[in-house]
């Protein structure tokens, strides 16, 4: 493998004094382009490396046209700074460092057109385009280090700048500046956990020692972000010495057509890895859909996996389905799904649902994100608590965990942050199987502890960790010597994640 180069090394020795056990080098890889490899052994469950946001901001599909440009929390209290126009939703973000810079650079260097925009209507423009704005206020030195990053080349269109261009005259090297920063942004950023308890947006940055790390469907690594944005990058597996260290661009349930896709369009490449080259993505089926042969009981899987033009051929019968026949199923299930909506009876339209079922199987990646929306829903909504399920919602929820925590054991996703999230959820219905039959309690107390504290060491620190995650380890956990009725006495409180 070729060595990094003298900015990649002095990039990376800029990391290495800031943290302890800095076992990492860029290099070339076989998966395109540099990587990140390990210099060592790393155990299951290590911090491999902190980094900080170079550049955050809304991701590109916000809806939200009401949010603070310096915390980012939604409210209605947010007004137009008089001097910028950007939305602060108090005196304390309005007066803030960051503030200040970004108004000061709006002020001196964009101005107005006179086209009648209102200040809600200009603040609007401005909330779309803020990561944008944090790039040109960098100081030299880390803009320089923008030319270390892989841009994507694929022309489309910058409405955030066309919107920008609109409503203010901007100098032409800031234009030409802010095309760099997209291309870069576009393939490189990563979106952020969300902070349900501050009611923030959904945001992404750029993250200059994680934009180094390829892409894996199986990834090895986990990321946690703090209240600060920073981003933890931790092993979900140990990882052999030389090993490349990866991560998932995609959601780790989507099937294998739907990730490449994903992946081709917004990143500009075809996934060629292992489980994108197997059929049933590691025995679970995911991809799979029913034989269109009605007396058949078998399922269509992909014959060339890595051939997004490939027949599809029945395990059973050996019907030869073409591509097109597939695209078209394909795009009627993409359009089902778009009208798929879980209330708060925790039902769907039983219409939509007959529909799926005459083309997929109970395998199929959209069962499978139903099942984990419904798993993680249940007992954790404003108007239903855990306490409030009857025993068949309860047993359903326990149900819905423990088959979703199969499929991730068998994509062999070690410690991913979908697994603490959901053993904390399996976690939940156990204890709460033991606050309402206590006699069950010596039964159920090794899981309901071993949940908890997997839970735990998969999501701590993370700013969408469910808010009683710590509690409960305490009360809950291994090692509590409290007695029966103290142990469940935070399940009477009402901490909802």
């Amino acid at each position: 493998m070729s060595k990094a180069t003298k900015t990649e090394a002095e990039f990376l020795a800029l990391y290495s004094k800031l943290q302890a056990n800095f076992n990492i080098v860029i290099e070339k890889s076989t998966l395109g382009g540099r990587g990140l490899f390990a210099t060592e052994f790393i155990k299951k469950g290590s911090l491999i490396f902190l980094n900080k946001p170079t550049a955050y901001g809304p991701r590109a599909n916000c809806k939200v046209k009401k949010f603070c440009s310096k915390c980012y929390k939604i409210s209605d209290l947010c007004y137009p700074c008089e001097k910028c126009y950007t939305f602060v939703c108090s005196e304390i973000c309005n007066v803030s460092t960051d503030h200040i810079q970004l108004c000061s650079f709006i002020h001196d260097y964009w101005k107005l057109r006179n086209n009648g925009e209102n200040g809600t209507d200009i603040a609007t423009t401005l909330a779309r385009a803020l990561i944008y704005l944090q790039f040109l206020v960098l100081p030299k030195e880390q803009k320089d280090l923008l030319k270390l990053f892989q841009r994507t080349e694929i022309k489309a269109k910058f409405e955030e700048l066309e919107t920008l261009q609109r409503t203010f005259f901007i100098p032409e090297h800031h234009i030409k500046f802010m095309n760099i920063v997209e291309s870069i942004v576009k393939i490189n950023s990563f979106r952020i956990s969300q902070n349900l308890k501050n009611k923030t947006i959904e945001l992404r940055g750029l993250y200059p020692l994680s934009a180094f790390m390829n892409h894996s469907c199986i990834p090895n690594t986990r990321n946690i972000f703090d209240a600060n944005y920073s981003m933890a990058v931790y092993a979900s597996k140990d990882i052999a010495k030389g090993e490349e260290i990866t991560s998932c661009y995609t959601g780790l349930l989507w099937c294998s057509p739907a990730r490449r896709c994903q992946l081709y369009k917004s990143k500009n490449f075809w996934c060629k890895c292992a489980r994108c080259n197997d059929k049933t993505e590691m025995g679970t089926r995911l991809s799979a859909l029913n034989c269109l042969n009605k007396s058949c009981i078998g399922i269509l899987l992909p014959k060339i996996p890595l051939d997004s033009q490939t027949v599809w051929v029945c395990n059973i019968c050996d019907i030869i389905i073409p591509p097109k026949n597939i695209n078209m199923i394909q795009s009627i299930l993409g359009s089902l799904v778009g009208s798929l909506r879980l209330d708060d009876e925790f039902q769907m339209e039983n219409t939509v649902l007959q529909r799926l079922a005459i083309f997929i199987p109970y395998s199929n990646h959209i069962f499978v994100d139903i099942r984990l929306r419904s798993a993680l829903k249940l007992g954790f909504t404003d108007d239903v608590n855990i306490k409030e399920l009857s025993e068949s919602r309860l047993e359903l929820k326990e149900n819905l965990c423990r088959g979703t925590l199969r499929t991730v054991a068998a994509l062999g996703a070690g410690d991913a942050h979908l697994r603490g999230l959901l053993l904390y959820h399996l976690h939940a219905v156990l204890a709460e199987r033991a606050r309402r039959s206590p006699d069950l309690y010596e039964e159920l107390k090794s899981e309901i502890e071993i949940t908890i504290e997997q839970a735990y060491n998969i999501l701590l620190g993370d700013i969408s960790a469910p808010p009683d995650l710590e509690l409960r380890r305490v009360y809950l956990g291994p090692g509590c010597d409290k007695p029966h009725e103290e142990r469940f006495f935070i399940l009477d409180s009402k901490y909802n994640y």
